[in-house]
């Protein structure tokens, strides 16, 4: 599995009410598989440039071909499949749109996601694939942490031991997912 960003050329930054934010290269060999995700106030396309894919919207699966694309809801967990026999290359292009942040607002992570999302963390992973669960971690870390602040507060007893116990959750992720890319030792390259 291959996931690497590509460049964009305009202004990232310009106000628009709908914009582009991301734009991913995805590339599976038969058998393979992104992990589950989902963006909370963002839509995403899934675009097919070469191969047969699936892309799995909750329980429904929607066959990817070329030229095909997928419109995935904000809030909706998603992944991408190729059980085609041949590699599936293809874009995903994350969206903004006004309006959805407010109503991911009302959605709510649960530390079943938490525990989910580090129960799809492959034996073998690449240098992007790891990066991009290391962000979905923290991303969700994070918002279990509002969360736990917003019900309980982060200055109780509980509410520390809880957010404790997810960052030790966490970094034991951290930890399985450096393991998984060869015991971590390139994962995060010298730059200079």
């Amino acid at each position: 599995m291959k996931i690497r960003p590509w460049k964009r050329l305009d202004d990232p930054n310009a106000t628009s009410p709908s914009r582009i934010l991301e734009l991913w290269e995805v590339t599976l060999q038969h058998g393979e598989s992104t992990p589950l995700f989902e963006h909370a106030a963002q839509e995403e396309m899934v675009i097919s440039l070469e191969g047969h894919g699936l892309v799995q919207l909750r329980e429904q699966r929607v066959d990817l071909l070329p030229g095909n694309a997928v419109m995935v809801p904000a809030g909706t967990p998603h992944s991408i499949l190729n059980r085609s026999g041949l590699p599936l290359r293809g874009l995903t292009v994350a969206i903004h749109r006004p309006g959805l942040a407010a109503n991911a607002a009302a959605e709510k992570v649960t530390a079943g996601d938490l525990e989910q999302l580090i129960e799809c963390i492959p034996d073998q992973i690449d240098r992007p694939t790891s990066l991009q669960f290391i962000i979905q971690l923290f991303d969700t870390a994070g918002q279990l942490s509002e969360q736990i602040d917003d019900a309980i507060g982060l200055d109780t007893e509980t509410g520390l031991r809880t957010l404790e116990s997810i960052e030790e959750q966490v970094m034991d992720a951290i930890l399985r997912i450096a393991h998984a890319y060869g015991g971590g030792s390139n994962l995060f390259p010298r730059r200079f």
